[in-house]
């Protein structure tokens, strides 16, 4: 959205007019209108004012799950309404040299995973943290960082990020506020503070802000208005006595979802299992049926604590509020420590530890306020479409991990596999342009492991449809091949279409000692040939396998090509990652 110029081009009536509308709608309705008014009208020349005007403040930000993304809109729309210029981009298309030109930049970034940079960002962050990072001495900057703090490495891009504006020069307009996953009072209050800090320009009509949503599109489902589907399917493709089995999802899609193209993903809204809930319920003495108010809405305690709270991850906000009500003196020694301290302590209690070593009752508002929200989590959409419009595929694998001396379930996860057909379930489109389809004919290498055909699956139906099919190669990698062959059926019939050129498979327990690799250094000549061609290689599933498997090739094609040979795959956007 452009911020207007101050005074507005209305006359009083017409102002307060437009001030009451804009105030009665929400964001989703403003961007509407603002496609709306963008599609239909058109805005006056400003090229001369354009000429001389000040640069406005770059709001950049960097993200896997959008939340960055939108907070970014969020405080472009309130400086817009100051009377602030700014200009939103995704840290992604940015080049740290183009920073020496700027006057003010303000970092939104999550932090993905125990510390990585997300990952549409690197070549962003390695830049600015090279020996070569342009000097910033007339750079005003202000960051927010997102994070998780059950990770060790909490919000740890955007204190590297803070601490190396400085380092190159830059001032700091307000301190960083790190947030943990109920980011989203914190941030507003953040970006309240940093108004107050920014310069005002007078003339914002020439400043460039987000691109406004496509005045097409009648609704725009997020976390916070999802769209309800029922489950057509939900059938195990691993062996039944697999311990981590793997389910193919089939979701009846009565509504379309605009846009959501092979290579994206949907966020799914999880239920917390009953068994849980109730668990929780006990411990705190609290019936279900109590009221309590969750973003404006009255719902009974047990609907809360079932939808929309992380009962397994405690928070250190969680941690001060139980020490005051359980008056441990373990947790309140443990409060005045340090935030490292404490997020040790918590890595290895999950909620119901804490609840029954250190009992306490609480008001059931009160521990709604005090517990994190449950977070969604994104799976890969595992059809075109394009072939079949009223049906979402997803591919799920059962998580399970250690904690202390038992073994926990992954609550997404467990929600998913234990759905029946007929069964509800709240979700919301994740789109992931870097991961999409090239709009040419260059060839294809994918790379899977374990769930990551998913999208691949999407990919082959997509590229059966296209009247020039460019030549692909799939490598991929699971358990046995009896068992585990996952969409061995519309592999085997993409290949036979000519569809898929190549198939490599390789099968860890069928083969002690083999790894997803193999299949590419054994054929070494095909894999630099179809590079040299312009291939795109696209990486999917297990981080740990994927990232060993990525340096060992990186090693083994700059032998082959020369030094930089991979680097340049990557600045050619011919990399394509999706790991997790």
């Amino acid at each position: 959205m452009t911020a207007h110029a101050t005074p507005p081009p209305f006359s009083d009536p017409q102002w307060r007019q437009v001030r009451q509308l804009l105030g009665a709608l929400d964001e989703r309705q403003r961007w509407w209108l603002s496609g709306y008014l963008t599609a239909t009208g058109t805005a006056p020349d400003t090229a001369a004012a354009r000429t001389d005007a000040p640069h406005p403040v770059l709001i950049g930000y960097g993200t896997e799950t959008d939340n960055c993304r939108q907070l970014a809109r969020l405080l472009s729309e309130r400086c817009g309404a100051a009377g602030i210029a700014t200009e939103v981009i995704d840290l992604a298309r940015l080049r740290p040299r183009q920073l020496a030109r700027r006057d003010h930049l303000v970092i939104i970034t999550a932090t993905h995973g125990d510390g990585d940079p997300p990952e549409p960002i690197q070549a962003f962050y390695q830049g600015l943290m090279s020996d070569d990072a342009p000097k910033l001495d007339n750079l005003k900057f202000a960051v927010l960082a997102l994070g998780d703090s059950s990770y060790e490495r909490f919000c740890v891009t955007g204190q590297e990020f803070d601490q190396r504006l400085e380092a190159l020069g830059g001032e700091r307009l307000i301190a960083r506020q790190d947030c943990d996953v109920d980011f989203e009072q914190l941030a507003r209050d953040w970006i309240a503070r940093l108004l107050e800090a920014l310069p005002k320009t007078g003339n914002t009509d020439a400043a460039p802000g987000p691109s406004p949503a496509p005045a097409s599109s009648p609704f725009r489902y997020d976390k916070h208005h999802p769209l309800t589907v029922e489950v057509l399917v939900n059938q195990n493709l691993s062996a039944a006595d697999r311990r981590q089995p793997i389910h193919h999802l089939e979701l009846a899609l009565d509504q379309a979802i605009p846009d959501l193209l092979p290579g994206d993903a949907v966020g799914i809204l999880a239920d917390n299992p009953p068994e849980l809930v109730a668990a929780v319920l006990d411990a705190c003495e609290l019936s279900g049926e109590q009221p309590v108010t969750l973003d404006g809405d009255a719902q009974p305690l047990v609907q809360a604590l079932r939808q929309s709270r992380d009962l397994t991850i405690v928070g250190t906000g969680f941690l001060t509020f139980w020490a005051e009500h359980s008056n441990a003196p373990a947790l309140k020694t443990l409060c005045e420590a340090e935030s490292r301290e404490q997020r040790a302590f918590l890595r290895q209690h999950q909620l119901l530890d804490l609840l029954s070593q250190y009992p306490a009752h609480a008001p059931a508002q009160a521990l709604v306020n005090a517990l994190r929200p449950l977070q969604p989590r994104l799976y890969d959409v595992a059809n075109s479409l394009a072939e079949l419009d009223d049906e979402l595929h997803l591919t799920i694998k059962a998580f399970r991990y250690p904690f202390r001396e038992r073994h926990e379930q992954g609550i997404a996860s467990r929600y998913l596999l234990d759905l029946q057909p007929g069964d509800p379930v709240r979700l919301y489109p994740h789109r992931n342009t870097r991961f999409r389809l090239p709009d040419d004919d260059a060839p294809l290498i994918l790379i899977a492991e374990g769930t990551g055909i998913a999208p691949y699956r999407a990919f082959l139906q997509a590229l059966s449809q296209r009247p020039q099919r460019p030549p692909c190669w799939l490598v991929f990698a699971e358990q046995r091949f009896e068992e585990d062959f996952l969409y061995q059926l519309d592999i085997q019939q993409a290949h036979a279409d000519g569809v898929l050129e190549q198939v490599d498979t390789v099968f860890y327990q069928d083969r002690p000692g083999a790894s997803l690799i193999d299949p590419l250094l054994n054929q070494i000549d095909r894999l630099a040939s179809w590079i040299e061609q312009g291939a795109h290689l696209y990486l999917c599933g297990d981080k740990g396998r994927l990232s060993d498997l990525e340096n060992s090739l990186k090693t083994a094609l700059d032998q082959r090509q020369g030094d930089g040979a991979w680097k340049q795959l990557g600045r050619n956007k011919r990399l394509h990652r999706n790991l997790y």
